[in-house]
């Protein structure tokens, strides 16, 4: 799979157009990233990064938006330091050749607006 572009508020891979943020499951899966999401949409709780790795130890890219305004939790950030799982972190736009760019098993969380 490959994601083709991003601009504010949308995302395109080579499946379909998204005009909401999105997850890409190690298995290929895409969905949006508010059909899980409890509380704040700028961070990335530990519990999300869980479901979004699924037990895996994919790569995994997050897309902080067009303007970098998404974080990471400091307890996310644990817990990908202790399982050892490589993780980018990158304004969508760049964070999207990341993802294109990067080998063997990934998954991503892509912010597609701030």
């Amino acid at each position: 799979m490959e994601i083709k572009a991003t601009g504010f508020g949308w995302i395109e891979t080579d499946r379909a157009r998204f005009d909401t943020d999105i997850i890409i499951y190690p298995d290929g899966q895409i969905e949006s990233r508010y059909r899980h999401l409890r509380g704040d949409n700028h961070t990335v709780s530990k519990e999300e990064v869980q479901r979004v790795l699924a037990g895996t130890s994919a790569a995994l890219v997050i897309g902080t938006g067009q303007y970098g305004a998404l974080r990471l939790a400091p307890e996310a950030e644990k817990f990908l330091k202790e399982n050892a799982i490589t993780c980018h972190i990158a304004p969508t736009p760049e964070a999207l050749k990341i993802y294109n760019s990067t080998t063997g098993t990934k998954a991503a969380i892509f912010h597609v607006t701030c």
